[in-house]
């Protein structure tokens, strides 16, 4: 049986940094899930939006799950006493855990919940890797279903190191949602990249640029890199000018441009 290599999550890096390069990306979400069904071997990656008593699953590997009535089957699962969700829904957690860690095999198997998904995709294993939430009240998680084992400490510490990883990639994507917002002339004329807005926006929230380089997955090498950009195209020679001038253009809260 393959086990995990450090390519795994060179591969997951690799993507995030594709993402965080291109201007306009799609959701890299169902390659995220398509990844995670590869190296931990799962057979079905869902992507589950929960918000009280309403879920969606908003993406999948592998492509043939698509086929299945997923949205109904997060609502069995909810309904049917998940101890995953239930546990995320309660806590507020933002662990990776397994469903055995937050109950044991014999309780796993009486709920409703197992019965389901054993009899529809035939899985018991279960592992999530939650994302940050938007609102309370909500999570978000990818969880990998497979049969077989349970997932032993090395794959357990492969989802702890690739949570920040994910989180990150979904940071920006909602950065770029923000800006999108924001006056197109004023991107055009200053020329800033994607990736130049996102130090930018973490410049102004008062992060160093090691931890810039650890929310973007970059090194602090290339956050300096950028953040010379920032300044030469914004014609300022510290930090203060260059967030004040990106307010006055309307690129960032706090300011309006004349």
């Amino acid at each position: 049986m393959r086990g995990l290599s450090a390519r795994d999550y060179e591969r997951m890096l690799d993507l995030a940094t594709a993402v965080m390069d291109t201007p306009a990306p799609t959701s890299p979400w169902p390659l995220v899930a398509g990844e995670l069904a590869h190296s931990l071997r799962g057979t079905m990656v869902l992507l589950s939006n929960v918000n009280g008593a309403a879920g969606t699953i908003d993406a999948w590997a592998p492509e043939w799950i698509g086929s299945l009535p997923l949205n109904t089957l997060l609502r069995k699962g909810l309904d049917g006493g998940h101890p995953l969700a239930r546990h995320y829904a309660r806590t507020g957690d933002q662990s990776p855990l397994a469903v055995t860690d937050v109950v044991d095999m014999a309780a796993w198997r009486r709920t409703e919940a197992y019965a389901t998904l054993h009899e529809t995709v035939g899985v018991v294993r279960h592992i999530a890797i939650p994302l940050p939430c938007i609102e309370s009240g909500q999570f978000r998680t990818f969880v990998v279903h497979r049969d077989g084992p349970d997932f032993d400490d090395r794959e357990r510490a492969y989802v702890r190191r690739l949570q920040p990883l994910l989180v990150s990639v979904d940071r920006f994507l909602r950065q770029l949602a923000d800006w999108g917002a924001r006056p197109i002339d004023a991107v055009t004329e200053t020329n800033l990249t994607r990736r130049e807005i996102a130090v930018l926006t973490l410049l102004a929230d008062g992060l160093t640029a090691e931890a810039i380089g650890r929310r973007l997955g970059i090194s602090g090498r290339t956050v300096h890199k950028h953040t010379e950009n920032l300044y030469r195209k914004l014609a300022a020679s510290d930090r203060l000018t260059a967030v004040l001038r990106a307010q006055g253009l309307g690129l960032l809260p706090g300011g309006s441009r004349a």
